[in-house]
């Protein structure tokens, strides 16, 4: 009995240093040092920031790579696997200990990159933009993803824009897209000056959207929360919305206006895109 209990104290033992050696927020994790960088060829088509809990800011630079800087608590990754550039900043265990747990990041891309992105923020802040509204940081797709924290971006234009966010706020302002979609958790969601189509989910939280032109379809699926949508005034669309529960208001005018237990139909201008919105609980709001 004895020895058998050894085996197992010796098997777990092993199993402790093995999680130790491979976890990369461990003593023993490699560690990229702040300046280093990575060239960006052709063969490589997509970019992924993995932060955590740090204050990251994303600037577009005439150099053709990848550089990142950072200052403060954390253990700072920058590989490159296949096809994909990876920076990650993650903090090991005794680094949560204490009220300093933060880390100011700076990552520069290439301006000419326009590949595919990916962005991850479990916490902390994140800010990124293009040089202006007609210079705009070009991209075939953006992934965002939030647990948490803030995000600003600007100066966008895409063809696939996604965002999930479990928690956190995010503002973007001047995005265009061929495809854009948002769902949330929870937490807030304000687009201004977006251009494209749209389709918000949203089981809790606020989604914000402002458009100077309507250039799509908009589709919005809200089981609680609110959505604000600010559309022009001669914006054309067909509206079908149906509410089992909650609230949806349209104040501009429709014609061939129905409104029935909730739900309303009507069509503004020449009906050239649908607006279609369906709330379990929570308000659409259309102005």
């Amino acid at each position: 009995m004895k020895n058998a209990f050894a085996v197992i104290i010796a098997l777990l033992a092993l199993g402790t240093l093995y999680f130790i050696l491979n976890d990369n927020t461990s003593l023993f994790a490699e560690e990229s040092r702040s300046g280093d960088r990575i060239e960006v060829t052709k063969k490589i088509d997509h970019i992924d920031l993995n932060m955590e809990s740090s204050n990251t800011e994303v600037i577009p630079t005439d150099q053709n790579e990848v550089k990142v800087e950072m200052k403060g608590k954390g253990t700072l990754t920058l590989t490159q696997q296949g096809e994909t550039i990876e920076v990650a900043v993650k903090h090991k265990w005794y680094e949560w200990v204490g009220f300093n747990r933060t880390s100011n990041v700076t990552v520069y891309i290439p301006k000419e990159y326009e590949r595919s992105m990916g962005i991850d923020i479990g916490s902390g802040n994140l800010v990124m933009a293009g040089e202006s509204k007609a210079m705009r940081m070009k991209l075939d797709k953006l992934v965002v993803e939030m647990g948490s924290g803030d995000m600003e971006l600007a100066n966008l234009e895409t063809n696939v824009f996604s965002h999930d966010g479990s928690s956190g706020n995010m503002i973007v302002n001047a995005l265009s897209t061929k495809e854009g979609n948002v769902e949330i958790s929870s937490g807030d969601v304000k687009l201004t000056n977006y251009e494209g189509p749209l389709k918000g989910d949203l089981s809790s939280g606020e989604l914000t959207v402002s458009m100077t032109a309507l250039k799509g379809d908009l589709n919005f699926d809200v089981s609680s929360g609110g959505v604000n949508l600010d559309l022009p005034e001669d914006a054309s669309f067909k509206l079908n919305g149906n509410a089992s529960s909650g609230d949806i208001s349209c104040n501009l005018p429709l014609q061939n206006q129905k409104i029935d237990n909730g739900d309303i139909w009507g069509v503004a201008g020449s009906g050239k895109y649908t607006i279609n919105v369906s709330v379990s609980s929570g308000n659409v709001d259309i102005y």
